[in-house]
């Protein structure tokens, strides 16, 4: 909403300009200079090389888990289909972020009418797509306490996972996708060839009083934004007090010791994946969380006084986002040594490299796999069965 909300800003602007060159002499070629350099570098440089990076990660994490049933089948669908998102926010923060700052930067009117032609869509679908993650985070974060804690739920939420995915995707459509419908691009004819020949303007749906002020700013604020970011906070405080505390076994059972190991260093690890997973994204969203609050606040001194605040702001919380999504692969690299092992004999497939050994130990490792899930029936309760 901060994104739209500030094409909304400029669009506003560049409106009454546009009004303005009905009758008076008017720059076509006019462009947003505000902090323009240093803008430059955050969101096209850095930005842009940050967003190419997390493309080809998520791009390799998101092959790599759907080539296995095993992880189509398990805790990690959450995140195989995060990393799906996660590619096309990446792309996302090139084609409107990136262009839009480097359509103020070099005044090329070729770069605003492409931007012209997709933003309205691609803001949506980003919008939506933000929204699903927020919620396939959550939702794994649920199952993953759940695990932790040996709770009566735990079969129930992994046998309806895929139920779970599409709850989160129709949450980021419901709460998102009307965005398609709050901008409109118009033309200016008076400036032809020129930068402002296309702007960005909100749209008729934006001047009802229901929906702007209680659909669009309470309700999708808070459960898109606000909610999800104190929840996750509340959840992984607990995941991290719990971590370290010895996973129940059941009583007057004999038990295989390794298998006991297995689960519990598995179990482990996934939690500590999934804890600072959630960090990366509280810290990415710390500062958005602080301009919504502040926006219930005192929204008229945000807009006017801190105006550049807010628009810097914006750019800086775009960014968080991003190198958020670069950093899912080396943190699920650097916390699960099993996986980190499938990377690199998935790469050596990829490359043809694939000698006889890597192969039998590819197949033990499916088999061990296999085994581990066949004995959480004699580790753990009826209702505390724990995929890992």
């Amino acid at each position: 909403d901060l994104v739209v909300t500030t094409v909304q800003f400029q669009s506003e602007t560049t409106t009454v300009a546009a009004v303005a060159a009905e009758t008076a002499a008017f720059d076509c070629d006019m462009v947003d200079s505000d902090f323009l350099t240093e803008r430059f570098w955050l969101c096209v440089v850095i930005g842009g090389s940050v967003s190419i990076i997390s493309i080809f990660e998520n791009f390799f994490i998101f092959a790599l888990f759907l080539s296995s049933r095993q992880h189509r089948n398990s805790y990690n669908l959450y995140l195989l289909l995060l990393a799906f998102f996660d590619v096309f926010m990446g792309i996302s923060y090139i084609a409107l972020m990136s262009v839009m700052v480097m359509i103020n930067f070099t005044a090329s009117y070729e770069l605003k009418r492409m931007w012209a032609s997709y933003t309205v869509p691609m803001l949506a679908i980003s919008h939506v797509a933000m929204t699903t993650s927020t919620y396939l985070i959550t939702f794994a974060a649920i199952e993953r306490y759940a695990i932790t804690i040996t709770h009566r739920t735990v079969e129930m939420l992994q046998n309806n996972r895929r139920w779970f995915v599409l709850t989160a995707f129709a949450i980021g459509l419901f709460t998102k996708g009307s965005t398609f419908f709050e901008l409109e691009i118009v033309r200016n004819p008076n400036c032809t060839g020129h930068v402002q020949e296309f702007y960005a303007a909100p749209s008729s749906l934006m001047s009802e009083l229901l929906y702007k002020k209680y659909f669009r700013f309470h309700f999708r604020t808070i459960s898109t934004i606000i909610a999800p970011f104190f929840f996750l906070l509340l959840l992984t405080s607990s995941l991290v007090w719990r971590l370290n505390k010895p996973i129940r076994e059941k009583n007057g059972q004999m038990l295989d010791v390794q298998h006991v190991k297995q689960k519990k260093a598995r179990i482990r690890a996934a939690t500590r994946t999934l804890v600072i997973l959630i960090s990366t994204y509280l810290m990415s969203n710390f500062l958005g969380v602080i301009v919504s609050l502040w926006e219930y606040v005192d929204v008229n001194a945000l807009y006017t006084r801190f105006i550049y605040f807010y628009v810097i702001s914006v750019d800086i919380i775009s960014f968080l986002s991003i190198v958020a999504c670069a950093l899912r692969l080396p943190i699920y690299l650097s916390c699960q040594p099993l996986l980190r092992k499938e990377a690199k004999q998935f790469i050596a497939r990829l490359c043809g490299k694939e000698t006889v050994k890597s192969r039998l130990l590819r197949n033990d490792s499916t088999m061990d796999r296999d085994n581990f899930s066949a004995s959480h029936s004699l580790i753990t309760g009826p209702n505390e069965k724990a995929a890992v």
